[in-house]
């Protein structure tokens, strides 16, 4: 396995058990006090919990890693448009925030690492 795909597996990793955790954060949140952020949250970390399992999965055939390329990057702005719905909506509200802004750095750093595996392949 070469080292690109190596980061996209424990970025993958990363991503899908820190989602988990968001997800449950933005749960916690939504029954502490039901706002739009919190359905911001969760979606969020849904969407970067979603992103960092297919991440992982990519990574143990490199040569799929041009297929997730437009699917991560697209759900790496999803998740930096709902970070700033959370931003937006907060009302001084710093949780919402601190949790959108985890998903969102996920879900960019899977991207991230499957752009690297791609350029690596396509070397090849």
């Amino acid at each position: 396995m070469s080292p690109e795909a190596k980061r996209l597996k424990l970025s993958g990793i990363a991503a899908l058990i820190a989602g988990c955790a968001c997800v449950v954060a933005g749960i916690v949140l939504a029954i502490l006090g039901v706002d739009i952020t919190d359905l911001f949250v969760v979606v969020a970390s849904v969407v970067a919990l979603l992103l960092g399992a297919r991440g992982a999965r990519v990574a143990n055939v490199p040569s799929n890693a041009p297929k997730l390329m437009g699917p991560s990057a697209g759900a790496t702005v999803a998740t930096g448009a709902l970070c700033a719905g959370d931003v937006a909506f907060a009302n001084g509200q710093v949780a919402p925030i601190v949790v959108g802004a985890v998903a969102f750095f996920l879900a960019l750093l899977v991207t991230i690492a499957t752009s690297a595996v791609k350029k690596s392949v396509e070397k090849v």
